[in-house]
């Protein structure tokens, strides 16, 4: 998943969502379910944000990306718990 981070004049973060090839506006939905199909947050362009928000943002990604992880561990512990029942 790309996440395309701009702040604009009035200080305001907009961020964009990639779906393919082309740049959407974000939405929680669209991050979820990519984050389903593929847990990877990868090529996030901060544009013109700084470094301080750049970091801050990187650990939200880090932790929401964590969040998965241990979804999908979870899932895989119950799945192989039901397999030797």
């Amino acid at each position: 998943m790309k996440l395309i981070f701009n702040k604009e004049d009035n200080n305001d973060i907009t961020v964009k969502i990639q779906q393919g090839t082309v740049p959407v506006e974000f939405t929680y939905t669209e991050m979820i379910k990519q984050l389903l199909e593929n847990n990877t947050i990868d090529d996030t362009d901060f544009g013109n944000l700084s470094e301080d928000e750049k970091k801050n943002l990187e650990d939200m990604l880090s932790k929401i990306s964590d969040i998965f992880n241990e979804e999908e561990l979870t899932e895989t512990e119950d799945s192989e718990e039901a397999e030797t029942e």
